[in-house]
This record gives structure tokens, C-alpha cells and sequence, in this order.
């Protein structure tokens, strides 16, 4: 083993460990906010073996976040110490344990050096099964002793303010758009100095108002937390001086995407920003409020992100963390429709990154999580909110009787995905397959109307109410027949009589439907209004919600609170996913990928988007389409025509 060592740990933990360190971190009006549901601690306890052969002799050591020792052959080195070992085979195994903190190995060896080869073993479930391997944590950003996998590996870099402004006794700070950022602040120990923190220029100077303020006294340098902010209004008796700092997450290659439509591009460029910002240990839902890790809003993130950064890593950590230690006493983030958002996403995981590793680990999680989720089946077998249960699908008004079609066809879609996590691994899928097949016959029975042309939202009231969200789900999810299709697409995505979506969250799942039904260039229209009006009141990243109707300050309100909105919200960058999917067309499948460009009303597009072992650069115009990459298995699709895409050479198809 000639490669240098990485800090490891047991698989999984190291995602528990910084879900646990986040969800800390929340804090509105100048007190810390628990998470109102349960989560994981990490395991005081690390285990891990390796077995190897030495060509020639060589040494180990051992160094523990914790107290531990290292075992080589029988004979035991505490941590510190310095073993010899001979030519030859060799068995190994690490033992730390860190009550306080996270526990993590450092093997310096020349035979045996710790990540890559060391392994976890997990004892069978039922007698008769085999025990199962599963590798030992560890990532390329801890090579050293220095640098600690108990600390995520964030860079900073300091941004300066576009405009500062004497003002209401203080100075107002404008950094020009949304950030993340640590600000540092040195005064006099005597003075008093009050900071508060704001997306809006409102929120900077509304005082206790805002969401996020804190009082400094009785020292000359403060380093505070790292907040969402534009803008900073900072009063002190006497000089204070501020610098801002950003936090910055590992850089990784981005999709970079254009057309001719001035408005579209800065929608894209909005969407990126917003996309980054909330993408930082895992994917966060909005970086001022709840800066938490949510299972549905991560879901969306995994759709975006494959049109983005296609980052393997990072959804790999949020699965992990959302995951838990496998024990449900709830639903995850205590919503029905999140947990099965996670159940979905493992199978969506492996088809585009692989990871076989992930699916052993993690499947007698989701087994766990099965089993809860069955506790909640109704006698026709649907799923219902039980008592402490949130029932969302989104921010709307919806008939919540009973069970709700919406959950329904998560289901279903959740067992899907169960059969083909259990089939991968040569486990008992029949179950799976079987309830998944009994749910699409009774969600017909019970949901669909023919009066509507639609699915309505509950059975149990007689109400018959339609709203969007289950009808898109259906469609999104494959549940809708053609015939189906069509008459959501005229009775429910193009009737002006159902109740219209407010949130960019669900407005993009509207937008995937209507593309998928071949209504591209309406999608055009309706993200250059919606997405567009909140660049037209200022917006730097997208909201949590935009309701046009409302005015001024009212734009900031939600929760009860008059800033409690979220002004930079990952749900709302969809419009990277519905560039690089539809506008150029690019789509991935298994090993193979194909290009379909469509102007959809612009006049010209273009862009790079990341694929699994590469990316594919496409630009289109009214009577020309080029496409170039260095990955096997293309096809363009082109003017009613299909062309193999060459490796590596610029292919140019011309209209006729």
C-alpha cells in the first residue's frame, strides 16, 4: 500500500456527527432553536480492520481523535507508538473511543495506511445470514493530521460592501447581494456594540424584528458565527470596525448555461447562487431560515444538482444524515411525504452515481423506516397522519381528510424503490413489488374522477377537490396513463380555476409536469413571470415563496413573522434542472446519455452540463444545433433525426 493515509471512521457517522453540529446552530431573535424532532447522536465507539500483505518490511502508528490503540497480528500499540512490521500477509484492527467528540483514525504506514482497504464488520441480522463488510469512512479532504474530519473543511474569503450608509444612529453595511459569512468586528472592550443581520435592507434596520441580531460587550476582536446576510447595520458609541468573511464549501465544476433572453439568464444566475449558498455540508433548505437539513427540500436539491454540479458527495451526506440511526418513532422532520421523498431518493442515488457500498449500509435503515410508515396504513392500506404527524405536500390550501392522494402516490413510489434496492442486493423483493402494484390499482379506484378529469385531493370527505399537487406528482412519478396525462394537462396545469401554486418549491415540479407534457414554451412564459417578478423586486436569490399580489414589506412576512420569510431557499433554483434537462435537452440514462435541444420560444441556447464521467457542451439555434464532449454513449436528437455523438469532436447538425 504505496498511498498516503486519510483520517477514517466508521461509515456514516461522519454525516451524523455534522447533522448534528447544524441542527444546532439555528437561532432566531437571539436564542438558539433546537429542531423540533429527533436527531442522531454519533457512536462514541469506532471499530475498523484491514487486511494486508507488506512486500517488504514497514511500520504503523496510530493517531485517535480519542483515546485507542492499534492492533497488528494480536499484539497491541497504543496510540503514539510506533509498530514494526515484517514482510508478509498481516490482519489489523483499530479500536478509538472519543466520549466527547467524534471518533476517527490516522494510520501513517507504509503497509497499511489508513481509508481505502480498511472496512466495518456488521453482524448478520437473522441467524443463518452472513455477517457484511462495509467500508470504513473517509474522504480525500483529510490527508493530514492537521486537518480534522471533526471540523468540515470550509475555506473563507473576504468580500468587501458596495455602498455603506450612516443611518438610525448606526452604519449600514450593503454587501451587494446574499451571503454566507462570518463577521469579525473590533471595538473598544467598553463599548456596546449591536449587529443585525439582514436579506433585506428592511430587515438590517428593523431591530429586534429581525430574525437574526446579537449585543457585543467587554471585548476588542469578535469573531461571530457565520449568518445569512446582504445587508449589516452595525451601532456602537464609538469606532467599530467591521470585515466580512464568506464560508465557503469545497469548489467543485459547474454547469454554465445561456440563451438570447436577457431575463432568463439572470433567473439562471440567480438560481446558482441561491443553489450554492445552500449547498454546504448537506443541502439546506435556506441559509437563514431553518438552516436545517429537510428531506423534501433536499430531494428537489438531488433533481438540481444533477444539472449543476452533479455532486456525488454531497447528496451522498445528506441521504446519510436524513437517514439517522435507523430508529423511526417519526416520520423524518416528522412529515409523512419526507419520509418517503428519502425512500425514493436511495434508488435515485445509485441509478446515477452507483455505490453499492451505500445501498448494503443503509438498507436495514430503510427497511426500519418501512415498517414505521406501515404503522400508518389506514384499512384500505393507505398512508394517513396519525396524531404529531404533518401531513404537507406544500404551502396550499388542500383538503387533508383522511389519507391524501398526494401521499399515495409517494408510496407507491416509495415501495418502487424498495424492490429495486432489495433486488440490487439479492434480498426479497416480491413484498415491495406487490404493494407498489396493489396501490397503482386502488389509487385509480379511490382517487381519480372522471366528473374532475383529475385526481382529487381526498376520498373520505366527498368533497372532490382538486388541487395541483397530486395530479404533478402523478405525472412526475409515472403513475399517470397517457390518456391520464392529457386530461391533467387541460383539466387541472392549464385550468385557471384550480388553486395556483405560491411556492417556488411546487412551481417547479409544475414546471417539470408541463414540460414533460410537451408545453416547454408555456414554461418559458410562466418562469419569466414568476421567477422574474421576484428579480424585478430586487431579489438576489430566490424565495421561499413570491406571491405577486403582495407589496413592499409584506413580501418578507410568513410564519407570523414580518421577516420570517426565507430569501435565499435551494427549492427555488429549479430552473437550472429545467435548463440543462429541456431548453438543451440533456438527459442521462445508464451508462449512455441523449441530447434533444428545444428553443421553446428563445432564440438560442446554450451551455455545459456535467454527466457522470464528463460533461457534453450543446448550443442551439433556430437552424443549427452543435453538440462536443468527451463522454461515450451519446445520441442527439435532432430534427427528426438521431446522430451517434462522437468523443472529442465537435458534432454539427444544420437544419435542412
Amino acid at each position: 500500500m504505496s498511498r498516503s493515509p486519510v483520517w477514517m471512521w466508521q461509515y456514516g457517522e461522519y454525516e451524523l456527527y455534522h447533522n448534528m453540529l447544524l441542527h444546532a446552530r439555528r437561532e432566531e431573535f437571539g436564542a438558539k432553536y433546537p429542531p423540533t424532532w429527533r436527531v442522531a447522536s454519533v457512536s462514541p465507539w469506532l471499530q475498523l480492520y484491514c487486511d494486508f500483505t507488506a512486500p517488504s518490511e514497514g511500520t504503523a502508528r496510530l493517531t485517535a481523535l480519542g483515546i485507542g490503540f492499534l492492533v497488528i497480528d494480536d499484539v497491541r500499540y497504543p496510540a503514539g507508538v510506533t509498530a514494526r512490521v515484517s514482510a508478509g500477509k498481516h490482519s489489523a484492527y483499530v479500536r478509538v473511543m472519543n466520549e466527547k467528540g467524534f471518533p476517527a483514525a490516522f494510520i501513517e504506514s507504509d503497509v497499511c495506511p489508513s481509508g481505502e482497504g480498511w472496512y466495518a464488520k456488521r453482524l448478520p441480522a437473522r441467524l443463518g445470514e452472513a455477517e457484511e463488510v462495509i467500508p470504513a469512512g473517509c474522504e480525500p479532504v483529510y490527508p493530514s493530521l492537521n486537518v480534522t474530519p471533526d471540523t468540515f473543511p470550509f475555506a473563507y474569503a473576504e468580500a468587501k460592501p458596495v455602498v455603506t450608509e450612516k443611518t438610525a444612529g448606526g452604519t449600514l453595511y450593503d454587501f451587494g447581494k446574499e451571503r454566507f459569512s462570518r463577521v469579525c468586528i473590533t471595538a473598544a472592550p467598553d463599548d456596546t456594540v449591536t449587529v443585525t443581520y439582514g436579506e433585506s435592507r428592511a430587515e438590517a434596520l428593523a431591530g429586534k424584528e429581525a430574525l437574526l441580531f446579537e449585543g457585543l460587550t467587554g471585548k476588542r476582536e469578535y469573531t461571530l458565527p457565520s449568518r445569512a446576510l446582504r445587508y449589516l447595520f452595525v451601532e456602537a458609541k464609538g469606532n467599530a470596525a467591521v470585515r466580512l468573511f464568506d464560508e465557503l464549501p469545497p469548489a467543485m465544476p459547474e454547469a454554465s448555461y445561456a440563451s438570447s433572453d436577457t431575463l432568463m439568464n439572470d433567473i439562471l444566475r440567480i438560481s446558482a447562487d441561491t443553489f450554492r449558498l445552500c449547498s454546504r455540508e448537506f443541502y439546506l433548505d435556506g441559509i437563514k431560515r431553518d438552516r436545517w437539513v429537510w428531506s423534501g427540500d433536499s430531494f428537489q436539491s438531488y433533481m438540481i444538482d444533477r444539472y449543476f454540479r452533479r455532486d456525488k458527495d454531497i447528496m451522498r451526506r445528506t441521504i446519510l444524515a436524513l437517514g439517522g440511526d435507523g430508529v423511526y418513532t417519526e416520520h423524518i422532520n416528522t412529515i409523512t411525504d419526507y419520509s418517503l421523498y428519502w425512500l425514493i431518493s436511495i434508488e435515485e442515488y445509485h441509478k446515477h452515481y452507483g455505490d453499492d457500498a451505500l445501498l448494503r449500509y443503509i438498507y436495514p435503515k430503510m427497511q426500519s423506516l418501512v415498517c414505521f410508515c406501515e404503522t400508518r396504513l389506514n384499512a384500505e392500506g393507505f398512508i394517513e397522519g396519525a396524531d404529531g404527524d404533518w401531513v404537507f405536500v406544500d404551502w396550499t390550501d388542500y383538503d387533508k381528510t383522511g389519507a391524501v392522494c398526494a401521499e399515495q402516490i409517494l408510496l407507491r413510489r416509495a415501495y418502487e424503490a424498495m424492490a429495486y434496492v432489495a433486488s440490487l442486493l439479492g434480498k426479497d423483493a416480491a413484498r415491495y413489488t406487490a404493494r407498489a402494484e396493489e396501490l397503482k390499482d386502488k389509487i385509480a379506484r379511490y382517487y381519480w374522477c372522471e366528473e374532475k378529469g383529475a385526481f382529487i385531493d381526498s376520498y373520505v370527505s366527498g368533497k372532490k377537490n382538486v388541487t395541483r399537487h397530486a395530479n404533478i406528482l402523478a405525472v412526475l412519478f409515472g403513475y399517470a396513463d397517457e390518456e391520464m396525462r392529457e386530461s391533467i394537462l387541460h383539466n387541472v396545469l392549464l385550468n385557471e380555476s384550480v388553486t395556483k401554486i405560491t411556492t417556488p418549491y411546487f412551481a417547479f415540479y409544475e414546471m417539470d409536469a408541463l414540460a414533460r407534457l410537451g408545453q416547454l414554451s408555456l414554461v418559458t412564459e410562466r418562469v419569466r413571470e414568476y421567477w422574474g417578478g421576484m428579480l424585478r423586486l430586487g431579489a438576489t436569490s430566490v424565495w421561499e415563496e413570491y406571491v405577486p399580489e403582495k407589496t413592499g414589506v409584506e413580501h418578507y412576512e410568513m410564519y407570523g413573522n414580518r421577516f420570517g420569510k426565507s430569501l435565499c431557499h435551494a427549492w427555488g433554483a429549479g430552473p437550472l434542472y429545467l435548463f440543462g434537462r429541456y431548453y438543451l435537452g440533456v438527459e442521462s440514462g445508464d451508462g449512455d446519455f441523449r441530447v434533444s435541444p428545444d428553443l421553446a420560444g428563445l432564440e438560442s441556447v446554450s451551455g455545459e452540463v456535467p454527466l457522470a464521467d464528463g460533461f457534453v457542451r450543446v448550443s442551439a439555434d433556430a437552424s443549427r444545433i452543435s453538440v462536443y464532449t468527451e463522454c461515450k454513449g451519446g445520441v442527439l436528437c435532432a430534427y427528426g433525426k438521431e446522430y451517434p455523438i462522437p468523443v472529442g469532436v465537435e458534432l454539427v447538425i444544420e437544419k435542412e
